[in-house]
């Protein structure tokens, strides 16, 4: 099993220049990047498994990923003593690259490092194992379709556009409960964002009801159901989860990829859990006192930090068109108001007015 034996397929050190030496530091790189690639392997096997539940293709991905460790062990056996992490001056920018912003992008950076690693095996392998390299190649045989398949599969998710404005829709808030009324002047006005908030009616009359709302806003108005997951998944559109509600893996389950997941916080740190959790959007709140709040607010402070940490967000809570400046001053980029919509004598008036107070539509959170 040494560097010269003639089962390992190693060619002896007076063939490469370098001797001994080179031999065992690319041992140490092929030992590095055999583990970077099984552990992309391995993610990309999961995500073939569990997300998209395709068993042929996850495993397309295990075969691949075990030929990767049986290769090493019949042709490298002297790798596992060149391993030093601690002594590996690329260990910190790797750890370094920083969270992906959705499974699309964990599976290409995973596909990345497989793709590198692979080659780096096949064309270092080269000068210490023929027999190594040439494995390395009939594993990448049908590489690049494999991780065109996943990716295709898995798709990108449309980045979360930071809402102007969610106007929260009630029926019974609406003056003369004439919400038809209402939801036209907010179709005409084109607001970005409705939630329907319908705490005790049946499942059934909400799957109605929101499903008579969607069929007049136009499409580019987000509608977004308040709590009720299943009748989100059953009208295929957006869910707002509070504290008590479903957790967000959970509701992610159930909803899909693509589906918009809000949940409430009352600052920073609650809106970055959130976020960490699997949410898109955080609601702030409640700014100011509320009718429809019953807890101490919390001020436009705290949806402000929620800002300046990039986080979409809508401050929440007593907000209406005199005091939104306040809230502008701390950077906020997105109110959701109810009653300062629902009760005003020009509901498109004031919706332009808000959304224009808050600039065009952007992924970048900011308040002009």
């Amino acid at each position: 099993m040494g560097l010269q034996g003639p089962s390992s397929g190693k060619t002896a050190d007076s063939h490469h220049r370098g001797g001994l030496c080179s031999v065992v530091r690319a041992e140490r790189l092929l030992d590095a990047n055999l583990n970077r690639a099984r552990e992309g392997l391995r993610t990309l096997e999961e995500l073939a498994r569990l997300i998209l539940e395709d068993a042929d293709l996850a495993e397309s991905f295990r075969t691949r990923r075990r030929r990767l460790g049986e290769l090493g062990e019949a042709q490298l056996p002297d790798l596992l003593p060149q391993r030093s992490a601690a002594t590996d001056p690329g260990l910190a920018p790797e750890v370094a690259a920083g969270p992906r912003r959705d499974l699309s992008g964990v599976a290409a950076a995973a596909a990345g490092r497989v793709g590198e690693s692979l080659r780096v095996l096949e064309e270092v392998g080269s000068t210490v194992s023929p027999a190594f390299s040439a494995g390395i190649q009939a594993i990448r045989h049908g590489w690049y379709d494999l991780d065109r398949d996943l990716r295709l599969r898995l798709g990108a998710r449309a980045p979360v556009v930071q809402p102007r404005l969610c106007v929260l829709l009630t029926r019974d808030l609406c003056p003369r409960g004439d919400w038809v009324r209402i939801v036209d002047a907010l179709a005409e006005a084109g607001v970005d964002m409705v939630q329907i908030r319908e705490k005790s009616c049946s499942d059934g009359e909400l799957l109605r009801h929101a499903d008579a709302v969607r069929s007049r806003l136009p499409s580019s108005t987000r509608l977004v159901v308040n709590d009720r997951v299943g009748v989100a998944a059953a009208l295929g559109v957006d869910v707002h989860l509070g504290r008590e509600d479903l957790p967000t893996w959970a509701a992610r389950k159930i909803l899909g990829r693509d589906v918009q997941i809000g949940r409430s916080t009352s600052g920073l740190a609650e809106a970055q859990q959130a976020i960490a959790d699997g949410a898109d959007l955080v609601g702030v709140g409640p700014m100011f006192a509320s009718a429809t709040k019953d807890k101490p607010p919390v001020g436009p402070a705290s949806a402000g930090m929620v800002a300046s940490a990039g986080i979409p967000h809508l401050a929440i809570g007593g907000v209406h068109l005199q005091n939104i400046d306040a809230l502008c001053e701390h950077g906020v980029a997105g109110v959701a108001i109810c009653r300062g919509v629902l009760e005003a004598s020009d509901v498109a008036g004031v919706v332009h007015t808000i959304q224009s107070r808050f600039g065009l539509v952007t992924e970048d959170p900011s308040c002009l």
